[in-house]
């Protein structure tokens, strides 16, 4: 059997030829500083943007957000939206727990 090590910033996994692909994050191959603007006002916007257009692209944007929103991250671009957008995403939908 062919057993191949796949390191990513992600993850560490083993992989054999038998295995099925897996869809690759846009992100993999950008600085991970890109999705970590520091602020969110001047040069950070067009940071900001430059990280939604990789996440845009993405075949695993919406897994992203989901697993962002899970684990509450609070910096950082993830599934294409920022800080502010993910809060406003978690409020939504504790208004609509609330209403049901």
């Amino acid at each position: 059997m062919n057993y191949s090590i796949v390191r990513t910033a992600y993850s560490s996994a083993v992989s054999t030829d038998a295995a099925p692909a897996r869809p690759r994050p846009a992100c993999a191959d950008e600085d991970p500083e890109l999705f970590f603007p520091i602020g969110d006002t001047g040069p950070a916007l067009l940071q900001i943007a430059e990280a939604k257009a990789v996440c845009r692209r993405c075949v695993l944007m919406e897994s992203c957000l989901q697993g962002a929103l899970d684990r509450n991250e609070r910096h950082g671009v993830w599934g294409g939206t920022d800080e502010d957008e993910r809060r406003a995403l978690k409020r939504r939908s504790a208004r609509c727990r609330s209403a049901a």
